[in-house]
């Protein structure tokens, strides 16, 4: 009987994956237009380094990859992720993306976990939903970037505070250690966040024993020797790769109302609930990062946890520090570097609907009930409305298009079927469209001066000197050969 239940779990999830993958994956090379170049950066490394190695300066699997440009650093979370996939596969564009998915269908079932543990099935049903439904969720599953990252991380967090707190087992605090510590590593907005937690952990393990220092001491070591690894090579880190863990400036605090106004703006209900992130490439702007609608149950989920204390009271703690520090990087309403409070927030949520639930048999709970799912229905039909067929229009000048990634596709194609050697003009780029399809490399010549004999070139020129264009149908470039 309980291997038949385990079984028809197995079998649910396996589903719920499929589903996910499906529905979030619906436009995914269509929305955005095109890769930021932050995405470009992680897919080209990813690519050359599953490939041979090495990173596009020619480093032997750096810790942290960096532009030749000298932009700014991948945070190597995301990048080795991406570049297993791209080992185990192989590089796409479409795989970038879809990474991001996949980080999204490991969080929605940690979520479960966790919250089926502390609000039963139902609430935990309810959590899940609001997170899946979550407008920055679909926004971020959409672009192969780190943002995301943080999401399993903090949800791992929650989840080994709470074991230790259910069995005393303090091996599960060594596991909430390394999963702050990965979680430092994660996305450069987590430099900020992090040790506010840890600071937070300590301090509850010593509320948890009553403030007494001998009783908690074992705990906070345990915790405390897990993560202190991280933080240790910090020293090394900052000097072979400069600038990777902390930024040359540094932390900036110029006046007490400067360094709050950040932390204020985190809560800002019109910057959640109706505008979300001041950059176009994270938000609608005209959708916040969280359903307007799920605020109801979010301000009945953080009356009642408040009230329930202990464990719940650490939710709502880590939930109101996580931006503490923002006001050291002047971060003002960018929910892109808020998503660690996402799982929090879900289960506030979950924890109002699940109170709301007990109302159910009466007429006014199943009358909120219904109001609040209708108009969570309209919000989130509205959003993906938005966000599948406005939203390419108006971001497309910041995004780009993907039509560069279809000509690349189109060129290896012909050369490989026709027999002829690939050239590149000068002038012709998209480092990461070269490495998915040329990963031994493809050399470069002026765009004016013919490839050798035997070979095929692409170039922005429709003629070049003793060549002939090829007449094929293909995007932004043209096809030139010379038999």
């Amino acid at each position: 009987m309980a291997k038949n239940k385990k079984n028809i779990w197995l079998i649910i999830l396996l589903l719920s994956a499929i589903f996910i993958s499906v529905f979030f994956s619906y436009r995914l090379l269509d929305v955005p237009t095109g890769l930021t170049v932050d995405e470009s950066d992680f897919g080209y490394n990813a690519a050359i380094i599953s490939h041979t190695g090495r990173d596009e300066n020619n480093r032997f699997l750096p810790v942290f990859a960096i532009t030749k440009t000298g932009n700014d650093w991948r945070q190597p979370i995301t990048q080795y992720f991406l570049v297993i996939l791209f080992k185990v596969f192989r590089p796409s564009v479409w795989l970038l993306r879809f990474s991001s998915i996949i980080i999204t269908i490991i969080s929605t079932f940690l979520l479960l976990y966790l919250a089926k543990k502390l609000l039963g099935l139902t609430g935990g049903i309810f959590s899940v939903l609001v997170f899946l439904t979550t407008p920055l969720i679909m926004i971020q599953s959409h672009m192969g970037l780190d943002n995301i990252m943080v999401i399993p991380f903090t949800i791992l967090w929650l989840i080994f505070i709470y074991l230790h707190e259910k069995t005393g087992n303090n091996k599960f605090l060594i596991l909430a250690g390394i999963s702050m510590g990965i979680g430092f590593y994660t996305y450069k907005g987590m430099r900020a966040t992090v040790p506010v937690w840890c600071v937070l952990t300590v301090l509850y393990l010593f509320y948890k024993s009553k403030y007494n220092l001998k009783k908690s001491i074992s705990s906070i070591l345990y915790y405390s020797l897990s993560f202190f690894p991280f933080i240790a090579i910090i020293p090394l880190l900052q000097w072979k790769y400069a600038g990777a863990v902390f930024d040359r400036q540094g932390a900036v605090f110029d006046t007490v109302y400067n360094f709050i106004y950040p932390y204020i703006s985190s809560y800002d209900f019109g910057f959640l609930f109706i505008k979300g992130d001041d950059l176009l490439f994270h938000s609608t702007l005209t959708h916040g990062m969280m359903l307007l609608s799920t605020l109801p149950l979010f301000l009945i989920g953080v009356y009642q946890a408040i009230k329930k204390g202990k464990y719940w009271g650490f939710i709502v703690i880590a939930f109101f520090t996580a931006p503490m520090l923002y006001g050291f990087v002047n971060s003002v309403h960018r929910a892109s570097r808020l998503m660690a409070i996402i799982p929090e927030y879900t289960l506030f949520t979950g924890l109002g609907a699940t109170f709301l639930w007990q109302y159910k048999n009466k007429l006014f709970g199943r009358l909120v009930i219904f109001v609040i799912s209708i108009l969570a229905i309209i919000n989130y039909s509205n959003f993906l409305n938005y966000y599948w067929y406005t939203y390419p229009k108006f971001s497309e000048n910041i995004f780009g298009h993907m039509t560069p990634y279809k000509s690349y596709e189109v060129f290896a194609r012909e050369a490989k079927n026709r027999k002829l050697t690939p050239y590149i003009a000068e002038g012709v780029g998209e480092n990461f469209f070269k490495a998915i399809y040329f990963p031994d490399g493809i050399e470069q010549i002026k765009s004016d001066v013919p490839s050798p004999k035997g070979s095929i070139l692409m170039t922005f020129r429709q003629q070049v000197p003793e060549m002939e264009k090829l007449n094929v149908s293909m995007p932004t470039y043209h096809l030139q050969v010379r038999y």
